[in-house]
């Protein structure tokens, strides 16, 4: 289902990286705009402001990085040169040298427009100073959350002790075409997102304008997340809970139901809400490759985690193909939806009782995680959570963001998070037979290959290391 909208958006896109075949040299920023859109009026910046490519762009290979999920030996024997099988593999390198991936020119391309507004906007002599703040507002938005996409997929995971030094990505803050930018510190990276949503947070309004404009709680929202990957998790807890003094509202998975429960991966869901008006929504955002996960079965580590009465099991996954006949894998097959990369309630629960946890509450962690699950589970089949002790309250925890957050972008940056956290350090190991995939503690994988493309165009950038 697609949205609609009366006003027209119309949609100014430039590639970040582009190369004119005909020029006899490449540079880094060869990007000319399509069509003839150039912003000059205020109304022209909300269009902007309201591109859809903001909210759209989410990477999808996240999903076949992640532990989730299992990928059959014969798909593996039919897909070996597809990034995303070497993604689910774990292989250091994805691209080879004339590839781009569908992570890093997109969300370049979204900090370019935002940079447009930044630099232009203020300078209008139409439209009210109310209208400029709030456009002004949505392109720190957008540039933050760009940037946070970038640093968590090709920086190291932040360690206040080194993120000095750890090699970044590259910081553009103007719209220059001509620029060729090395690599910016860790540390540059996420004090540059932090300024854009402290300011956003003061710019955006009560309630956005449409799906595509942002508003003040997916600001704090967004803030709770960036100090979490942090580890930073005061600051953390407090941005969730300020954004759920806003939005708090559950969706209850036991109105869910089959269409057809013998063809559940056909018929549909009856009452699963869209994506873009689900009511746990604080900000929309989706993935152009919503589709990556189809004909992938949940893994066994996953699926011990997670149990079969669970309803985010029961809606998610099945014994049954389409056909409505077992099926042949060995393990139960995804359900073919679209992915949802929302950021939403349950997400900021789940960062205010990681840091409750984090901190010796264990009461105040559980009650999180026991609203929330009461909403997952058929009356029968509930139970609360109980802990003992912090440590066995962050594992209910950590694993609940493991069951809440399948299929939302952000496992592989659990993963990562949680590989400097001695607790949680381990080796991943896929569940294959035909061949042996494993992702070692440590290991560089974890940062993933600057497409090689962007570094043919840029020699400045430094690759990371294999």
């Amino acid at each position: 289902m697609k949205m609609r909208f009366s006003k027209n958006i119309k949609i100014f896109s430039l590639l970040w990286i582009a190369a004119i075949a005909t020029s006899g040299c490449q540079k880094f920023l060869d990007v000319t705009p399509k069509g003839k859109f150039i912003p000059k009026y205020i109304k022209d910046y909300e269009e902007l402001a309201s591109n859809p490519s903001y909210s759209s762009n989410g990477n999808a290979v996240l999903e076949r990085l992640s532990d989730n999920i299992y990928l059959s030996d014969a798909r593996i024997s039919t897909s070996l040169t597809q990034n995303t099988t070497k993604a689910y593999q774990w292989a250091p390198e994805l691209y080879v040298e004339t590839e781009t991936d569908g992570a890093w020119d997109p969300m370049y391309n979204n900090i370019y427009n935002a940079n447009i507004i930044i630099q232009d906007v203020e300078k209008l002599t139409d439209g009210t100073e109310l209208q400029r703040t709030q456009v002004l507002g949505d392109a720190f938005f957008n540039r933050a959350y760009a940037y946070w996409c970038l640093i968590n997929t090709y920086g190291k995971d932040y360690d206040a002790n080194t993120a000095a030094t750890d090699l970044g990505i590259p910081l553009i803050t103007i719209p220059d075409l001509e620029a060729k930018p090395s690599r910016a510190t860790v540390a540059e990276v996420y004090q540059l997102i932090l300024q854009d949503l402290l300011k956003a947070k003061d710019q955006l309004p009560a309630a956005a304008k449409n799906v595509y404009r942002n508003d003040k709680t997916a600001a704090l929202a967004l803030l709770a997340r960036v100090y979490q990957s942090m580890d930073n998790y005061p600051e953390a807890k407090k941005y969730a809970a300020e954004a759920l003094q806003l939005k708090n509202t559950l969706f209850d998975y036991n109105t869910l139901s089959f269409k057809d429960p013998l063809k559940p991966s056909a018929a549909g869901v009856n009452n699963r809400p869209v994506d873009y008006l689900h009511p746990e929504m604080i900000s929309y955002k989706a993935t152009s490759f919503g589709s990556i996960l189809t004909g992938l079965c949940v893994s066994p580590d996953f699926l011990s985690v997670l149990g079969t009465k669970d309803l985010r099991y029961v809606f998610n996954f099945s014994n049954l193909e389409s056909n409505g006949k077992p099926t042949t894998e060995l393990y139960a097959i995804y359900l073919r939806f679209d992915l949802s990369y929302n950021i939403a309630v349950p997400e900021m629960m789940l960062i205010v009782a990681e840091a409750e946890a984090r901190s010796g509450q264990i009461a105040p962690a559980l009650l999180q995680l026991n609203t929330l699950r009461k909403k997952r589970f058929k009356p029968a089949d509930y139970a609360d959570l109980t802990a003992a002790t912090a440590d066995d309250a962050l594992k209910l925890v950590i694993d609940e963001r493991r069951r809440e957050l399948f299929g939302k972008g952000l496992r592989w940056f659990d993963m990562r998070r949680l590989d400097s956290d001695p607790r949680f350090r381990k080796a991943y190991t896929r569940a294959n037979t035909g061949g042996t995939y494993k992702l070692e503690p440590g290991s560089p994988v974890f940062v993933q290959q600057i497409p090689p493309k962007v570094m043919l165009l840029n020699p400045g950038i430094l690759p990371n290391p294999r």
